[in-house]
């Protein structure tokens, strides 16, 4: 096999199980988990055009720079693809609440509970994966302008890719918002993710617009 075949080959096995366990007719992973793997992407693609930029001469000015956002970056999917497996695991602790007995005034209230602390968690997994997200997304904001010039479209999948994961996660946080009894932390939820929700459109509108212009 030639060696560009080869690339190929390996480039499709590089897929793994993931998607495939996706689309089994299970219930997760699924849409969470799915925005938190969009994250891992942006993440990476940010990753890949630092490291286009460091060490060109042409980008010297911005080497220092991207040496301290690579790292971070590299954090921030770490940390990202460590929350594809909480979020199913959280909707899993939900389903479990959900199946506690309930025959007894006691069960009843022990269930109760159990289901309240269960959703809590089903949202705090998908508002961390949107909070990160937004942080890559900003990171990349600040690669567009001085990362390297022929791999802005990179930077732009990248910024389409982290939007995406701060939207598809906030699916997540209001659907189990709704089951929450504590309002208080119904209505600051909310608004933090429709503050992250608003950012992350105007950030992602920003690096299409940078590369547009670039285009022109």
């Amino acid at each position: 096999m030639s060696e560009p075949a080869m690339v190929e080959t390996a480039l499709s096995n590089s897929i793994g199980t993931f998607a495939s366990l996706v689309a089994e007719g299970t219930p997760a992973p699924g849409g969470g988990s799915v925005a938190a793997y969009c994250g891992v992407l942006a993440a990476s693609l940010g990753q890949m055009v630092c490291n286009l930029t460091i060490g060109k001469k042409k980008f010297a000015e911005s080497e220092a720079r991207l040496l301290v956002v690579r790292p971070q970056l590299e954090r921030l999917g770490e940390r990202l693809g460590n929350l594809i497996a909480e979020d199913a695991a959280s909707f899993e602790g939900v389903l479990g609440a959900y199946r506690l007995p309930k025959e007894s005034h006691e069960q009843n209230a022990a269930r109760a509970e159990a289901i309240q602390r269960a959703l809590q968690l089903a949202v705090a997994v998908p508002l961390e994966t949107a909070g990160l997200s937004m942080e890559v997304l900003r990171l990349l904001r600040e690669i567009a302008d001085i990362g390297n010039s022929n791999a802005l479209s990179d930077v732009a999948v990248g910024a389409q890719l982290a939007q995406t994961a701060v939207k598809g996660a906030s699916y997540n946080v209001a659907v189990n918002l709704d089951s929450i009894s504590d309002r208080e932390f119904v209505s600051a939820t909310r608004q933090k993710m429709d503050e992250l929700i608003e950012e992350s459109r105007t950030i992602a509108d920003q690096v299409e617009a940078r590369l547009q212009l670039q285009k022109a």
